[in-house]
């Protein structure tokens, strides 16, 4: 079987798929993988010789429109932001997607993660090819997760993501219907999930039941639950992450500087813009004073170099590059992000407590699943530099009982290995089912 991987957006909406094109080139088959123009290194360092798709994400993250036009006061111009970011590349993705097909002779699947589905969907409508998308976040409607905090119960979380779905519809329904154009098709009056239901499309939920308990039940074998996706030690080796040393563990600066002292709290979040990278290292550094702990502070994708502060050996506070989770958390005692699933998973798997500084999108939503499961607090990311905001909420996950509760939580969780095989089960039987 012939997969395309057409893979747009950050890091976190990148790494977990290229976990499952190792699992499926590890069964034999064959694997063709696009990403972002800036994670070619990437998934290049993996082995998958991958080939630029779409637009630079971090560019896009990085971009007024998003710093700026998104969180603007003036309703019209973030309403006009919103339907701007929503089909952000979407040229690019269909033009590049298309050559790709064309280069490798067809395919039998077209393999997407949340965003550019639309674009995905299309280009496999017309060359009749079966379609798989990895979510890694509920995005569907349902009664079990709602999207919007503080709704409880199956009508009333029903309700709101019918809404949020007329909302999304409204957004995107006339740069999607200029995509079908273009690709040869007519346009179209339902939105994406219904018609993605009626084509038999799968799509695979890249996360943990345990934290949303009753949705596979509801959802059934056409949006299968595995669990949440993560690489395993020999691919994260081979990423050669700073911090990370070449065996896969890490340098020993860092290292000895863990060893050093109590577990730290990390801080870190990961490709989210950082609008004051002095504030956010002061405001920790205040934290860890009030509180009497250390913390580890990864810059992920932003700037740090100018953050006033402690310097890399500081004894309380010590910054850094991007580091490997899966080397770096276990050796925590709490985690203090932005709730991308990526992150959220690594910081359950090493059963700590979390912080959530959400700026948009799923982050909120897995805020609030935290905050229920009793193992973490959420705050808007901008306030955490305030005074006394990070320490507090630090504070309220810094407790035994907190600490148990998330132990117990990460050892419940869907092994990765496990849930890379039942992602990569899934497209298998889809391809199957087509031939």
């Amino acid at each position: 079987m012939r997969h395309v991987m057409a893979l747009v957006g950050s890091r976190g909406d990148v790494q977990p798929a290229l976990a499952v094109a190792l699992e499926l080139r590890r069964r034999g088959h064959e694997v063709v993988t696009g990403v972002a123009p800036n994670l070619v290194p990437l998934a290049g360092r993996l082995g998958l010789d991958p080939v630029p798709l779409g637009i630079d994400s971090a560019a896009l993250l990085g971009s007024d429109l998003v710093r700026r036009d998104m969180r603007s006061a003036h309703p019209v111009r973030r309403v006009r932001a919103l339907r701007a970011v929503a089909s952000a590349g979407w040229d690019e993705l269909r033009t590049g997607l298309l050559a790709l097909l064309d280069d490798v002779g067809g395919a039998d699947t077209v393999v997407t993660g949340l965003l550019g589905q639309e674009v995905a969907a299309a280009v496999a409508e017309r060359r009749g090819l079966a379609m798989a998308a990895l979510h890694y976040c509920p995005v569907r409607a349902n009664g079990v997760v709602s999207p919007v905090s503080g709704v409880r119960g199956p009508g009333a979380t029903r309700a709101v993501w019918a809404l949020g779905e007329r909302v999304r519809w409204g957004l995107t329904r006339r740069a999607e219907n200029a995509q079908r154009a273009e690709l040869g098709l007519g346009g179209t009056r339902v939105h994406l999930p219904t018609r993605l239901r009626d084509a038999g499309a799968v799509e695979v939920q890249a996360y943990d039941p345990a934290l949303a308990p009753g949705l596979a039940d509801e959802w059934g074998s056409g949006r299968p639950l595995t669990g949440f996706l993560a690489l395993d030690d020999d691919a994260r080796a081979r990423l050669g992450e700073a911090g990370a040393g070449s065996g896969g563990g890490l340098d020993a600066g860092l290292d000895g500087w863990l060893d050093d002292g109590e577990p730290p709290v990390y801080v870190g979040f990961g490709s989210m813009p950082v609008a004051d990278p002095a504030a956010l290292v002061a405001a920790v550094d205040a934290a860890c004073a009030d509180l009497g702990v250390r913390a580890l502070v990864s810059a992920g994708w932003n700037d740090f170099s100018g953050a006033a502060g402690p310097g890399p050996d500081a004894k309380r506070v010590r910054v850094v590059g991007a580091v490997d989770h899966a080397a770096v958390l276990p050796r925590c005692r709490a985690a203090v992000h932005h709730g991308g699933a990526g992150t959220t998973a690594a910081a359950l798997r090493a059963g700590l407590p979390a912080v959530v500084g959400w700026y948009s999108a799923d982050q909120p939503m897995w805020g609030d699943l935290l905050r229920g499961a009793g193992v973490g607090v959420a705050r808007r990311a901008s306030t955490l530099t305030r005074p006394g905001v990070l320490a507090g909420a630090l504070a309220e996950v810094l407790d035994d009982a907190t600490a148990a509760r998330a132990a117990a939580l990460g050892a419940r969780l869907v092994p990765a290995d496990r849930a890379v095989a039942a992602a990569a089960d899934a497209l298998t039987r889809l391809s199957d089912d087509r031939a």
